[in-house]
């Protein structure tokens, strides 16, 4: 029914209050998902521990929750708090008049033409990792774990269009392994019966209070060097300077501007979400590249004639075909797999099904990106379905960004980036993978992971430019 074919778990025998569900759920959410779907239908309604929960499967759906009904609706306040608990109150974390308040100030800074103004602080980044990573000899290979490979690249991209600076391969490891550590310990916390307060002892806690320390120690120096009396003015503008400088014009009190709290949660938010959903896009663009090359002979022909000039990067960042792969890497492989839930402020009807006050909805993103209904083949890599002269999508059958009001306010920021990075790598690298290998199944880790390595085997095609 919905197209996902590949799972197909045996469930074990029922335990009261719905606790069968939650085990399955904890266990791989997108295999309960599916199953919900299977002998449910496009609507499966369920009792955990006295919690109403609806999941709907179909677009229609989709979009009444998030867009046309989003004001009977808040993010789950429990999920909030856990995230806040390790990036503070920042543009995710919060709600209502203060999240309305920072969504304002800050959305000016991430508008497509202000993104722009970041490319060649990207492509710096993209060309100094590439050039440290991976072999620089023409005709030499190494077989390398792709999602380790793009942490590393989007890591370095967001350093240095967050800073401007370049940032040492062990201060970007450290960074890197303190944010998959926050949030693999975030997804723990997600299914225990309450949010741990930092004073109580529980598991994870002092690795996860070491982390976010490390964090916010790197991002406070870079700020505090910033604001120094004696700092040197500067001409271009990265994120930072953004962050700064970005004002509400809507608001004519003191709070116009971003606080220096603020300023380092919406920091951490950016190394949370913005190199963890780029990295898992690129991981899984990766390796349906690698199985693909008659989609790699295409994207070489469309950028034969693009440099990585300022001229070029336009030129990249808006070539369809490349941008076509990515979206449907998304689609298959949606990075934010488990973000997309809501609980109902007050009774309504969604898919002419009554929502009660208090009920948790979910809208599995997974399954809405492999339902036969809205994408023919939906298990195949098939990039033309996003090309200009493709048949219409059907609306809200796709949205790896979100949709609503809290759509993803970095989705411009990320896009660019990945089309740079891939672009650079498909012009110096070759892909294949492993003889034998094949794609590792999906694990839900806030963003959308593989279970197992994935490997891909990287051949440099040419002298670095």
């Amino acid at each position: 029914m919905n197209g996902s074919t590949e799972i197909n778990a045996e469930y074990r025998p029922s335990l009261p209050l719905g606790l069968s569900w939650l085990n399955e759920i904890k266990r791989d959410p997108l295999a309960a998902a599916s199953e919900l779907h299977r002998r449910y239908g496009d609507v499966a309604t369920l009792n955990i521990l006295f919690r109403r929960i609806c999941y709907f499967f179909t677009p229609e759906a989709a979009r009444q929750i998030l867009v046309d009904h989003h004001a009977d609706f808040v993010r789950e306040a429990r999920l909030l708090r856990i995230f806040a608990s390790f990036q503070g109150d920042n543009a995710l974390t919060t709600e209502g008049t203060d999240w309305e308040r920072q969504r304002r100030i800050l959305a000016p800074g991430f508008t497509p033409k202000r993104v722009a103004g970041y490319t060649q602080l990207m492509h710096a980044a993209i060309q100094d990792c590439v050039a440290d990573v991976l072999p620089t000899s023409p005709g030499s290979s190494a077989v390398v774990d792709a999602d380790g490979l793009t942490t590393r690249i989007t890591m370095d991209v967001i350093l240095r269009t967050l800073f401007s600076s370049p940032m040492t391969k062990q201060d970007a490891a450290q960074l890197s392994i303190a944010i998959r550590a926050l949030t693999r310990q975030s997804m723990r916390e997600v299914y225990w019966p309450f949010v741990a307060p930092d004073w109580l002892p529980y598991p994870g806690r002092t690795s996860k209070l070491t982390h976010r320390r490390t964090i916010q120690a790197l991002i406070e120096t870079h700020i505090n060097a910033r604001t120094a009396s004696n700092a040197v003015p500067r001409e271009e503008q990265d994120v930072l300077d953004m962050l700064l400088s970005a004002k509400d014009e809507a608001s004519g009190n003191h709070q116009n501007a971003l606080s220096a709290r603020e300023i380092r949660d919406n920091c951490v938010l950016l190394f949370a979400a913005g190199f963890d959903t780029a990295s898992s896009a690129l991981c899984w663009w990766m390796g349906l590249i690698a199985t693909r090359p008659d989609v790699v002979d295409a994207l070489r022909a469309e950028l034969a004639d693009t440099d990585f000039a300022a001229s070029g990067i336009e030129q990249i960042v808006r070539a369809p075909y490349l941008n076509a792969t990515i979206k449907e890497a998304m689609r298959l492989y949606p990075p934010s797999a488990a973000l997309f839930t809501r609980v109902a402020q007050r009774d309504c009807v969604i898919a002419d099904t009554t929502v009660t006050k208090g009920t948790l909805v979910v809208i599995p993103i997974w399954q809405l990106h492999r339902d036969a209904r809205s994408f023919p083949a939906p298990l195949e890599f098939r990039p033309e379905r996003f090309m200009p002269n493709a048949d219409p999508i059907p609306r809200s059958a796709y949205m790896p960004f979100g949709a609503g009001p809290h759509f993803c306010l970095g989705q411009h920021f990320a896009l660019i980036e990945m089309a740079l990075v891939a672009a650079y790598l498909i012009k110096h690298i070759d892909f294949a993978l492993p003889p034998g290998a094949k794609l590792p199944d999906p694990t839900v880790d806030v963003a959308l992971k593989p279970k197992t390595p994935l490997l891909v085997q990287v051949t440099r095609r040419e002298t670095p430019s």
